[in-house]
């Protein structure tokens, strides 16, 4: 193959283009994994390096923000560098900021690592895509996407379960230190499937260079506005205002650029096309659903319902192992099924998942989501596959790369905005919950009264004076309006997430029919 990506047109494959795309794919997995893999160990992540419930989401936001920035430039890195030695030298990087990771020592060392793991693990994934397009024949590329699905939908799940049992076993710095093996595995892979290149640096003379600078620190400054606002008070507190202001600003310039300039960052031309811009839309709010649904569940049972990170894991296969099971079913649903109908019926099905866990109460745990998790399990895998395929199909040839780069940045960006906002909406709504709730704890409410005399008389029985008794009462039902007001948060965001997905499934049945075909994605 050449070093600039030429689609085969072969029928046969050989052992080194199967090397590329399973190499990719496992790149593309590894690179997801991360994101999610340190959620059912933010507790003991959080208590290593002294951090409180905010500053944790910070772990995957910190990653999620760099792969955003760096998926719109690796096209044209991985041809300026020569595709060979641009995969080889990211996955090296991303070997190597996922041992500093292991090695962090508090907030800010954490941050600095994931970044640079999020940077170089980032190109990993639309090279992943890539390979597909280019290694596999027409008539195999419905497996490829199967493949390369299974990167964006099973990793994220599985995250949770892997981290979870590293971190109970051998401690949540191997949820980092575990990305050795894998690497050297797929950079091998990589280096025997794909055939070596040459540098062209003249790409680099019409790069969009200030496109990129305004990209990365608008998306930069409003992941902290969005991270922090809720714990400083939002536009009280000068810095969120001051970064409020250049993410206004850098971001409206971006996308100024992007329109003028003969050769932008991204191509946005390709959201003329009425299918990719109605799926960019959907891959951005189930992006948040996605990472943020997954990030507040392990939230709830880590810190209400105190499971430990093995637990957590366990809860979070519900999600992963399901998939295992649709996933090969996908390419016969798709001939037979509309793909907008098939979408529809996967979202609805996520949409679902996400009401049914909008009543939790404190009895509300892991069994009792194992229903809805499965619900999620059988739908997610359902819409991802049909909803890219819907997406790219009628992209010109020309503009793939940057429809691939717009529709993967945004998924991303999607995950950012729903890890942050589902740590600010916890806060502001336990904090309202709170409030009602307090409204109620008076002496005029008989309940209240009456369990507060009764766990009196119990404190009172195991020794304690009369006024440490009712001290200790008193501070019991605040812990209990605490717990529940905590509860009745993560409801409300799952309640939210869920009426966003209802959008989706409008929203997927506006897009255009794309026919299936048969050997090949779709026409």
């Amino acid at each position: 193959m050449a070093e600039h990506l030429q689609p085969t047109t072969t029928w046969v494959m050989t052992w080194r283009e199967w090397s590329a795309v399973l190499g990719g794919a496992l790149a593309a997995f590894m690179a997801i994994l991360d994101i999610q893999i340190t959620n059912a160990s933010l507790r003991e992540i959080q208590g290593s390096l002294g951090l409180d419930l905010l500053e944790g989401s910070w772990i995957s936001t910190a990653y999620l923000i760099a792969e955003i920035v760096v998926i719109p430039i690796t096209g044209v890195f991985s041809e300026v560098i020569g595709i060979r030695k641009f995969i080889s030298i990211n996955t090296v990087m991303f070997i190597v900021s996922s041992i500093l990771c292991g090695l962090a020592w508090n907030l800010n060392s954490m941050i600095v690592f994931r970044v640079m793991q999020g940077f170089f693990g980032g190109t990993l994934i639309p090279m992943a895509f890539q390979m597909v397009l280019y290694y596999m024949p027409s008539n195999m590329r419905t497996i490829g996407m199967v493949i390369f699905g299974l990167t964006a939908t099973l990793a994220p799940t599985l995250g949770p379960s892997f981290g979870g049992w590293l971190t109970d076993n051998y401690g949540w710095r191997t949820n980092f230190f575990i990305n050795l093996g894998p690497g050297l595995i797929m950079l091998a892979m990589i280096r025997a499937g794909v055939p070596k290149g040459t540098m062209d640096l003249g790409r680099l003379k019409n790069f969009d260079w200030l496109g990129t600078f305004t990209m990365a620190i608008g998306l930069a400054t409003l992941t902290y506005v969005l991270e922090d606002g809720s714990r400083v008070q939002w536009f009280e507190d000068e810095s969120i205002q001051i970064c409020s202001l250049v993410a206004f600003g850098s971001l409206t310039a971006f996308l100024l650029t992007q329109i003028v300039s003969e050769n932008p960052l991204l191509k946005l031309r390709v959201l003329l096309d009425r299918n990719f811009s109605i799926a960019v839309v959907i891959t951005t709010i189930s992006g948040a659903a996605l990472y943020g649904g997954i990030y507040s569940l392990s939230l709830f049972l880590g810190q209400l319902q105190n499971y430990s990170a093995t637990d957590i894991g366990a809860v979070m296969m519900w999600i992963g192992l399901p998939q295992i099971l649709v996933m090969p079913l996908l390419p016969l649903m798709m001939k037979y099924v509309d793909m907008r109908i098939l979408a529809a019926i996967g979202i609805g099905l996520f949409s679902l998942s996400n009401f049914l866990n909008s009543g939790l109460d404190y009895n509300f745990a892991g069994e009792q989501l194992k229903f809805s998790l499965l619900v999620r399990a059988i739908g997610q895998p359902m819409f991802m596959i049909p909803l890219s395929i819907i997406a790219m199909n009628m992209v010109k040839p020309e503009h793939s790369a940057d429809a691939s780069s717009i529709f993967n940045m945004m998924r991303n960006m999607g995950g950012s905005i729903g890890i942050a906002l589902a740590g600010t909406f916890m806060v502001s709504r336990q904090s309202l919950h709170q409030g009602h709730m307090m409204e109620q704890v008076h002496m005029n409410n008989t309940s209240i009264v009456e369990r507060l005399y009764q766990f009196e008389m119990f404190l009172r029985s195991k020794g304690l004076d009369v006024t440490a008794a009712k001290t200790g009462a008193l501070k019991f039902i605040l812990g209990i309006v605490q717990r529940d007001s905590y509860i009745l948060a993560f409801s409300d965001i799952f309640f939210t997430l869920g009426s966003g997905l209802l959008i989706c499934v409008v929203l997927v049945l506006l897009t255009r029919k794309t026919q299936f075909k048969e050997g090949g994605l779709a026409e």
